[in-house]
């Protein structure tokens, strides 16, 4: 027998083709030819079957950003992603899911199963959070760092962002002070987020706090007649920021 082989011990095979690395948050992600099974428990960023399935077993949790496959993804324990691609979702007697974008052709989901959110595209969810954004703010919000000081010169000044996030209750006493309507206080609080990013240029950071300054003392006709203008100086917007330009751009156009 060779040193290598222990009957008491499993083999891992990794097929010809399988990409296996670390993103930048520091998660594993797994692309794989064919199918593709899980076995233990695990985070991840990403999951791939390129042309098979994905399987999860009974009594393994899953967390992935995103997971894709070319079949049928099918649960049988437990699986948290923030989207799903593939042609058929199954869903065991026992499974849970808690999924927010789903993208598949076919959904089977047992008579004991569970499955969460299944929103078809991220305009759909953004406008369903617009349309509840009071019930959004209220929400507790989780974040396990602090919003740190940034400085930014331009025409002579030093401008600082807030050296901490405002609390839930102060962010909604703001919006109400101001009486914004739910569309574009949404977008305040997803523009006041993007401040906290430490890779924005200065000039995004300027163009950023115009707007949220803007939203803050409640002048719409100065946004309504400058919004597309100031969206348009941010050379490499983020998804936060999009997604704030298309509930700013749909209140005012439509």
């Amino acid at each position: 027998m060779s040193k290598m082989e222990n009957p008491e011990s499993a083999t891992m095979i990794i097929p010809q083709g399988t990409v296996i690395e670390v993103d930048a948050q520091g998660q594993l992600s797994i692309r794989t030819p064919g199918n593709l099974v899980l076995q233990n428990s695990g985070s991840f960023g990403s999951l791939e079957s390129v042309h098979g399935s994905i399987r999860i077993e009974s009594g393994v949790e899953v967390e992935a950003a995103t997971v894709r496959c070319a079949e049928a993804c099918y649960i049988q324990g437990m699986l948290t992603a923030w989207k799903v691609t593939a042609r058929t979702l199954h869903l065991d007697e026992t499974a849970e899911a808690h999924i927010v974008l789903q993208e598949t052709e076919g959904l089977e989901v047992g008579r004991g199963a569970r499955l969460v959110g299944n929103f078809s595209s991220e305009d759909e969810l953004f406008l369903l959070f617009s349309r509840f954004a009071e019930q959004v703010r209220g929400l507790p919000i989780a974040t396990s760092r602090r919003r740190r000081p940034r400085t930014v010169a331009g025409d002579g000044e030093v401008v600082k962002a807030l050296s901490e996030p405002a609390e839930p209750e102060e962010e909604a006493a703001v919006a109400d002070e101001n009486g914004l309507p739910d569309p574009l206080a949404f977008a305040q609080t997803l523009l006041a987020r993007e401040l906290d990013e430490e890779d924005l240029s200065d000039g995004a950071v300027r163009v950023l706090r115009e707007m949220v300054k803007l939203l803050d003392e409640g002048d719409l006709e100065t946004l309504h007649h400058t919004h597309r203008a100031l969206f348009a100086k941010i050379d490499e917007p983020t998804d936060g920021v999009k997604k704030a330009a298309w509930l700013v751009g749909d209140y005012f156009e439509g």
